[in-house]
């Protein structure tokens, strides 16, 4: 089973959190492409059954670039499951805000969206995995479970 995870990384801290939803997502015996938004092999995400965007957060919503690529992308996302993860400078730099609206920009382009919620117990990844503060080695954690949890996901699909 393919599984996508597609990130853009200024700091390097949302590339160590895709690197752990993958390590997650190949513990539950998936395939996994760990593309950068600007070397996507398109052949593999259209075979996926699912794609995890991960970006970090700027003025309360997500990366410039993850925004433009929703925008303009032609890839075949609809029907696929779709989660997202983010990283952020501090508490009240919007990184919550930013899930929402990549939960919202998924929607837009048909895709299931899963995250396990609450229903799975700890850790909790309502919206997706978060990181502050560039802490990321500190959450790994809730980025490895998010990746297992969307595999597991998948398999059931």
């Amino acid at each position: 089973m393919k599984l996508a995870i597609v990130y853009y990384s200024e700091s390097g801290n949302t590339k160590q959190a895709a690197e752990y939803v993958a390590e997650g997502m190949k513990k539950a015996g998936a395939e996994v492409g760990l593309f950068e938004l600007d070397k996507i092999d398109e052949a593999f995400v259209a075979e996926a059954k699912a794609v995890v965007f991960g970006a970090p957060t700027f003025y309360a919503d997500t990366c410039w670039q993850m925004k433009k690529f929703f925008d303009e992308t032609k890839l075949p996302l609809a029907g696929k499951i779709g989660a997202t993860f983010g990283t952020a400078g501090y508490l009240q730099g919007g990184c919550e805000i930013a899930l929402q609206n990549n939960v919202v920009r998924m929607l837009c382009k048909g895709m299931l969206v899963y995250s396990g919620g609450c229903a799975l117990g700890e850790p909790l990844t309502h919206l997706g995995a978060i990181a502050l503060g560039g802490h990321v080695e500190e959450q790994k954690e809730q980025f490895v479970t998010l990746g297992e949890r969307v595999a597991a996901q998948a398999a059931r699909l």
